[in-house]
């Protein structure tokens, strides 16, 4: 009777019997490898993520009556007032009428610097 496996015997041969003793290497490897991966998570996502909150923490924290900014919807308009208890801002967004909105803290994208105002 033919065997069609006795064609290909190196194919189907057993595999090496693993190294004995000293089996915590890969698995030291392993610890190593996914340690490398939460620091460059860490380096490339969170830290960049953590100075662009405080720069922005730092930002609303410095405004004050009659500075210029403008929001996240891109009116250009000068600070009125600051409840930052509440999180709120009155904008004046026209000096002729005096019109005035409020918004969240939160809607202010930047301070507009006076050179670019004038």
């Amino acid at each position: 009777m033919f065997h069609f496996f006795a064609c290909f015997p190196p194919l189907f041969a057993q595999g090496a019997a693993p190294p004995q003793g000293g089996g915590d290497g890969g698995l030291m490897q392993l610890i190593l490898i996914f340690g490398a991966v939460i620091v460059m998570f860490w380096l490339f996502m969170i830290r960049p993520q953590q100075k662009q909150e405080e720069t922005r923490r730092k930002l609303l924290n410095s405004l004050e009556k009659n500075d210029t900014v403008y929001t996240v919807g891109g009116i250009i308009a000068t600070v009125y007032a600051i409840d930052k208890e509440k999180g709120e801002i009155v904008l004046k967004l026209d000096d002729s009428n005096g019109t005035k909105a409020r918004f969240l803290l939160s809607a202010v994208a930047a301070k507009v610097s006076n050179e670019k105002t004038k």
